[in-house]
């Protein structure tokens, strides 16, 4: 699964690097490659053959086909009996909707939407599926290594556009003028998106440091005895290189002025602080390894300059205000379309009737994408959604209490659990993961928390 291995990464540096897939030329190619990927892995490996992968693949498709049902056309009448405020909504913004007597139409305001959101949840599902099981058979430290020289890519990126870049320029790449205006930051139309691929992806590079900490002793044994090893050692130079890749990216992160990437970069790292010390217990030794991530973004950042946070921070009063009334309003479309919901991908829809908040922009996603899948989903799509999460859930805990303790796989697991931990915190308040390229790194995260390794021959075995 070696040549699988280098396709994946491709899709996952085209997704952050094409502006973080935002724009139809770019997510549909990475829809379109995410889907062969999956439909790959999971025929070559004969997913099938893994009664928990197949039963996460009947789930998927579950959620697939309750976002198909939004598209049905019912009679009117049924319609209105499963959304009774969808004639009211509809009347508003479809003029020729209220002149129509009888007739067929689906549940979604906005189908054409709802089938571009299926499509991309189709594929990205097949990608989660066959990535689950193409992991099984791949190298570990091989896909730590390139996980990491693109993280280190895309910090970059971040850094040095911010310092050629004139203040208040929305140029992408020194040229690309996003289509909408935007507040960007390196590949990203949106900052805060882009601090959210960093979240996910900083902890897992920093598990690197960990794991060679652990591979040499210095978990368990003398602090001393452990770094003279290390430092004798290949490892010692791999380590060292995802020291400077977490300082490059927390430097990244600071520059990019996104809150909510500081705080959920926080709750990332302490989930990761949480697995060294479970792993490992509590001493001295144990602590030097907690603190040191930590340490190293600190230092980053007040490099990058803590002036650029104060002054975030400081606008929070004033935006929160428009946070809090954009949920107010997903909160109303919850309760009077709790069934069905609106349609996945006709948030925007909605909000054209439903927003109160006297700004001068619509709001076109609720900056909380747990209360926008409510809304959109209602029931029928939110019910067999939090079925998969639980599944998913359940099988990453297992793979921790009956899994693999070999550090490689075991950190590369914990890294990727810390990731989505703090995407999970973002989420909260931004979008993040409606984004094709953050959702495409966010699969291979879930796929890296729930792969079981091969038993029977070694990692290293299926290296071509």
């Amino acid at each position: 699964m070696h040549v699988f291995g280098l396709f994946l990464m491709a899709t996952l540096a085209f997704g952050v690097l094409a502006f973080g897939g935002v724009y139809p030329w770019a997510y549909w190619l990475l829809a379109f490659a995410s889907a062969g990927l999956g439909l790959w892995a999971i025929v070559v490996c004969r997913a099938w053959r893994d009664w928990r992968v197949w039963r996460l693949a009947k789930v998927m498709a579950v959620v697939a086909a309750a976002i198909a049902l939004q598209m049905v056309p019912l009679p009117r009448a049924a319609v209105e009996t499963i959304s009774p405020n969808a004639a009211a909504v509809l009347s508003q913004y479809e003029l020729a909707y209220a002149a129509r007597q009888g007739g067929w139409t689906p549940i979604s305001l906005a189908p054409w939407d709802t089938l571009v959101a299926l499509a991309l949840f189709t594929a990205f599902a097949l990608l989660l599926v066959g990535a689950t099981r193409a992991l099984r058979h791949m190298d570990p430290q091989a896909l730590a290594a390139r996980l990491t020289i693109l993280a280190l890519l895309v910090g970059l990126i971040g850094i040095v556009q911010r310092a050629l870049t004139p203040a208040g320029s929305d140029l992408i790449y020194g040229s690309w003028q996003p289509q909408f205006d935007g507040d960007g930051f390196g590949p990203f139309v949106n900052r805060n998106h882009y601090a959210g691929w960093v979240v996910m992806l900083l902890p897992l590079v920093a598990a690197r440091i960990v794991a060679a900490t652990e591979a040499f002793g210095g978990l368990t044994t003398g602090a001393g005895a452990a770094t003279r090893r290390l430092v004798a050692s290949q490892e010692a130079g791999l380590a060292a290189f995802s020291a400077g890749v977490v300082v490059v990216l927390g430097i990244a992160v600071m520059l990019s002025g996104s809150r909510s990437g500081l705080a959920s970069l926080a709750v990332a790292l302490a989930t990761l602080a949480i697995f060294v010390v479970s792993r490992a217990g509590w001493s001295r030794r144990r602590m030097v390894v907690v603190l040191s991530v930590p340490l190293l973004l600190a230092a980053a950042m007040a490099w990058a300059g803590r002036d650029i946070a104060i002054r975030r921070f400081g606008q929070v009063p004033v935006e929160i205000a428009d946070r809090i009334a954009a949920w107010t309003d997903t909160l109303h479309i919850i309760g009077d379309f709790p069934v069905a919901g609106v349609g996945l991908g006709a948030y925007a829809t909605a909000m054209a009737v439903y927003q109160t908040a006297p700004t001068h922009t619509l709001f076109v996603q609720a900056h909380n994408d747990y209360l926008q899948v409510a809304a959109e989903g209602g029931l029928l799509v939110g019910l067999p959604a939090l079925a998969a999460l639980l599944l998913i859930g359940q099988g990453i805990r297992r793979r921790f209490v009956v899994g693999d303790h070999e550090p490689a796989r075991y950190w590369l697991r914990a890294g990727a659990v810390a990731g989505l931990a703090g995407i999970a915190a973002q989420s909260l308040v931004e979008f993040s993961l409606q984004k094709p390229g953050n959702t495409v790194l966010f699969v291979v995260l879930v796929a890296l928390a729930l792969h079981r390794p091969d038993q029977d021959t070694s990692a290293d075995a299926h290296r071509v």
